[in-house]
């Protein structure tokens, strides 16, 4: 009969790689979600323009990006430019990809916010003498930026579970610091349990973090 052993968890070689999995997970997430949130921003307000050239780029942006696999957008990244004589760094490379993976589905979801913003708001901000960058920055934003913090933190979910990829070009994550350990004590039923329970409670943390934020910045349009 199997037995379980955690024995691998006393090895300080080992906590150390834990830690530093954990680290770089944390890392890619801060960084991706912020660039991420940025750039998705950014291409919800070009789909939102009236200008022609602006509306297609970032419909191509958000069509590309989510017809193509996250996982050959990171190998282009990291394996096709340096044959251009870009240098690519594995921690780098993954936040730079991931960013721009996970602004086309944060595109989506702002979009989604500023077109749920009334009519009747923009009237207001014009009744005010705003301009047309004031009524998106002060009324807009504001606005849709709260309709849309549920689906964003879906996203920054995901997120989160899609960093595991990223261990596929040497970034030593949570995932890739598991497989090494395994690799070394072959014991990967208790190795991945435990990377399973990792996320699951890193993601239930975020979850509840969210709810009570959500609570707090509620508004009914």
């Amino acid at each position: 009969m199997y037995r379980l052993s955690f024995r691998f968890l006393s090895n300080p070689q080992y906590l150390a790689l834990l830690k530093e999995g954990a680290v770089n997970t944390v890392i890619i997430t801060f960084f991706c979600l912020i660039f991420g949130f940025m750039i998705g921003l950014v291409i919800a307000l070009f789909r939102q323009s009236r200008n022609q050239v602006l509306r297609f780029f970032g419909a191509f942006w958000v069509d590309f990006l989510r017809n193509t696999p996250f996982l050959v957008q990171l190998f282009f990244f990291y394996y096709g430019l340096p044959q251009l004589g870009i240098d690519t760094n594995p921690l780098v490379t993954s936040i730079i990809a991931l960013s721009i993976n996970v602004s086309a589905g944060n595109c989506e979801v702002i979009r989604a916010g500023l077109m749920a913003v009334k009519k009747s708001y923009y009237e207001c901000a014009a009744a005010l003498g705003f301009g047309p960058l004031q009524t998106i920055r002060y009324v807009v934003l504001p606005i849709s930026l709260r309709v849309a913090f549920k689906p964003l933190v879906n996203n920054f979910v995901n997120l989160v579970l899609t960093t595991s990829v990223c261990f596929s070009i040497t970034v030593v994550d949570m995932m890739g610091a598991s497989k090494i350990i395994n690799g070394r004590v072959d014991r990967p039923f208790e190795i991945y349990l435990l990377l399973l329970v990792s996320y699951c409670c890193l993601t239930f943390l975020i979850s509840t973090i969210s709810k009570i934020v959500d609570k707090k910045i509620a508004i009914t349009l």
